[in-house]
Order: structure tokens, then C-alpha cells, then sequence
């Protein structure tokens, strides 16, 4: 079966049990997945950026989909490696995934982003990635100011679809251009 025609029990059943049972809290769903980057390509942009990536799910569907380049950061190298061997799999050109901390790159090398709410393991414990995660407001309140300052440094015109959260990483001069999914799925657009 083709990965753009996949359901996400289909798309789920390509990860390790451990990965898989992580699903509904960690990884975009398929649907979301589609419109996100439906939104992200309407611009002039020849590259997203996918914010704590995971294991690439958003990247995967989103590069099966469209043809511009995606690319997925993750800080965890087993998630990055199940990434890109899935990337391999299915034969996906357009698709990058970087191992490093997120605010360590430079976002003016990308023109849109996709945000899965990927701090608030520092804020909820439900389904832990790692044995160590603990309870951290001060690293999240600082990590959510980091992305802001860097979403705030972006050209007129940047787009960022965020996934559940409260949005407090997007900057006032950022417009709220639609949401779906009950809320949960906003549609930014910088503006001034």
C-alpha cells in the first residue's frame, strides 16, 4: 500500500510496539497530517520545518503528499533513526531529518512549520518517551519563549500550523487564519 493512501492504524503498524503504543498522545494523525500541509504549501515556500519530529510521522505523510522539501528535527536519535528508515523505505527524496535540538537551528533556512506541541512532555507525563522525563515548568516556559523569539524573527508571510497546545509560542503579529479539528488544529500566517 502506498504511504499517502495509508490510515493511521495502517501507518501505526510500521513502527515497534513500544513506538506504536505512544501513537495517540505523541504522533500527527494521518488526517492532520494532510491538512496541515495543505495549508503550509500555500505559500510561495519551498520548505517546512517539523518541530520535534518524533518519529517523522507528520514528515512522512506530509512528503508523500506534496513534493516541496520536509524537514523533521528530533533531539532523540532512536526517533530520528526509525525516521529515516522509513524515509528509505518509501523511497521519500523530498524528506530530511536532522538529530539535533530544535533551538539550535536556524529558522530562516525554512519557510513554513509545523508545531505538535512537542514541550509539553516537560508539563505531562502521559506516555513518557524516556524513563528520566520529570515534571519541568521552568524548561518549558523557557523553550516555548526560545520558539517565540525565533517565530517572531521570521519574514511576513511565514505560515505555522500548531497541533493542540495553547499557542503560547506564537507571537502576537502571527494571524489566526482558520482552525479544524475541534480547535486543536490552528492556521497561522505572519502578517506585520
Amino acid at each position: 500500500m502506498e504511504l499517502r493512501e495509508m490510515k493511521d492504524e495502517e501507518f501505526d503498524a510500521l513502527y515497534p510496539i513500544k513506538i506504536r503504543k505512544l501513537s495517540s498522545t505523541h504522533w500527527t494523525p494521518v488526517d492532520v497530517a494532510k491538512k496541515a500541509v495543505e495549508f503550509l504549501c500555500g505559500i510561495e515556500g519551498k520548505s517546512i520545518l517539523d518541530l520535534g519530529s518524533g518519529t517523522g510521522k507528520f514528515c512522512l505523510i506530509a512528503a508523500a503528499n506534496v513534493e516541496i522539501k520536509i524537514t523533521g528535527v528530533e533531539q532523540r536519535e532512536n526517533l530520528v533513526q526509525i525516521s529515516r528508515k522509513l524515509a528509505a523505505k518509501f523511497h521519500l527524496q523530498n524528506l530530511n531529518f536532522i538529530h539535533d535540538d530544535l533551538i539550535n537551528l536556524d529558522f530562516s533556512n525554512y519557510d513554513a512549520f509545523y508545531f505538535f506541541n512537542s514541550f509539553e512532555e516537560n508539563i505531562n507525563l502521559t506516555d513518557k518517551l524516556d524513563k528520566d522525563n520529570r515534571i519541568n515548568l521552568e524548561l518549558y516556559h523557557s523553550l516555548i519563549t526560545i520558539i517565540r523569539d525565533k517565530f517572531d524573527g521570521l519574514p511576513i508571510g511565514t505560515r505555522i500550523v500548531t497541533y493542540c497546545g495553547d499557542a503560547t509560542e506564537i507571537p502576537a503579529d502571527y494571524l489566526l487564519i482558520k482552525f479544524s479539528n475541534k480547535g486543536k488544529l490552528r492556521y497561522w500566517e505572519k502578517l506585520s
